[in-house]
């Protein structure tokens, strides 16, 4: 969310149990990046049988405020009476001011689309249009080795180890430095909560992070076109 250009909050209008507000962690996390520009989708209007109903839709979602101008629309509010005001307040990370009505739509919405994917109806005024290039042509990736190097680790214990496991390691670069015949000599330690993951880590004999290490190791080769040694050891998160 911080690093984005533009929020699209997609709204399914078909679905009568959930289309009348917008869920808790959405309004949180529009409320915490408010400074991202945000759009609000409305899809599958073609099921609707009452074309008004997006109306009073519309008028609960964005608090009958868009790209900060009410709307104008007769009784716009009249399916969601005591829909709370935009204030200071909402401006922090809560959804919901001490002591006032939990809050359901977002009032700066820079735009409302309604339309229907199925139909294609209106769709294409949704695409963006195409913006400058953000890197020149010959650049590869805006990540440092370093970042790389961790990136390609997690992305094996993703591969190798079970269930929720990989989520809960901890990497920490020890050592990141050229050896003595040019080669890059990199250590790094894996933290682990439980001993029970240390142990799986590891595997029978050590097999298991020497494995890890052998195949992170070649593929560190192949991108920085040079020799790597890789060293991975496990501890216990203290």
């Amino acid at each position: 969310m911080e690093s984005a250009d533009l929020v699209v909050v997609l709204v399914d209008v078909s679905d009568k149990w959930t289309r009348n507000q917008l869920r808790p962690q959405v309004l949180q996390c529009l409320t915490q990046f408010s400074q991202v520009p945000s759009i609000l989708v409305m899809n599958k209007v073609d099921c609707l049988k009452q074309k008004s109903v997006l109306l009073e839709l519309t008028a609960a979602l964005t608090e009958g405020v868009v790209n900060g101008k009410k709307l104008k629309m007769r009784q716009a509010l009249r399916s969601q009476p005591g829909t709370p005001c935009p204030s200071p307040a909402a401006k922090g990370p809560k959804t919901q001011s001490v002591g006032g009505p939990q809050r359901i739509g977002w009032p700066h919405f820079q735009e409302i689309f309604m339309l229907s994917a199925l139909s294609q109806e209106d769709v294409k005024t949704l695409k963006a249009r195409p913006g400058p290039w953000e890197f020149h042509s010959g650049v590869l990736t805006s990540q440092t080795p370093e970042e790389i190097c961790a990136n390609i680790i997690r992305e094996k214990l993703l591969e190798h180890l079970p269930q929720e496991m990989p989520y809960s390691v901890q990497q920490r670069t020890v050592m990141w430095e050229e050896g003595p015949s040019g080669e890059l000599v990199i250590e790094q330690k894996l933290l682990v909560p439980k001993e029970s993951h240390v142990r799986i880590l590891i595997g029978p004999k050590g097999h298991l992070i020497s494995q890890i290490a052998q195949e992170v190791g070649r593929d560190l080769m192949d991108i920085f076109l040079c020799d790597v040694r890789l060293r991975l050891s496990v501890r216990l998160l203290k």
